[in-house]
């Protein structure tokens, strides 16, 4: 059996959010943009920082380089994460409330589909949304547990 492309496996990814959440599947594939740790930690962090992907409204994913989405559930998982992003916003859900609670509301959704995933795909691994109340309008941390 051939290896799946990344492209076969974000239309797979697509159609397994759809599935969870209940969500239509989005006319378009939002881009996906692969940048080095360094790039990552200053794009998103504006400096040295853990993050291995995020989602911006209207721009698409972008993705550490090293994830490695074919071969790894847990990374394929991660890209799940940030498709369920892209759900949010074309369909626009949690848009008519305010920023701090409209982020809060997405992680969750997003934490709970990428845990749904790994569990459907018979992984112990599990994403906790961990977040100080006080600091939800800065970037959230999350962090895996196994």
């Amino acid at each position: 059996m051939a290896t799946p492309s990344v492209v076969e496996i974000v239309a797979g990814l697509l159609l397994t959010v759809s599935q969870l959440s209940g969500y239509p599947v989005p006319q378009g594939v939002p881009p996906i943009h692969l940048l080095s740790e360094r790039e990552m930690a200053e794009q998103i962090c504006g400096g040295p920082c853990g993050v291995r992907a995020f989602y911006l409204d209207g721009q698409g994913v972008y993705l550490r380089d090293d994830l490695d989405v074919v071969n790894d559930l847990k990374a394929r998982s991660i890209l799940l994460h940030e498709l369920v992003h892209h759900f949010q916003h074309e369909s626009g859900r949690f848009a008519a409330m305010g920023s701090c609670e409209r982020w809060l509301a997405r992680e969750d959704e997003a934490y709970r589909l990428q845990n749904s995933y790994l569990s459907g795909n018979r992984s112990g691994t599990r994403f906790v949304f961990d977040y100080l109340p006080e600091r939800c309008r800065e970037v959230g941390t999350g962090s895996v547990r196994n």
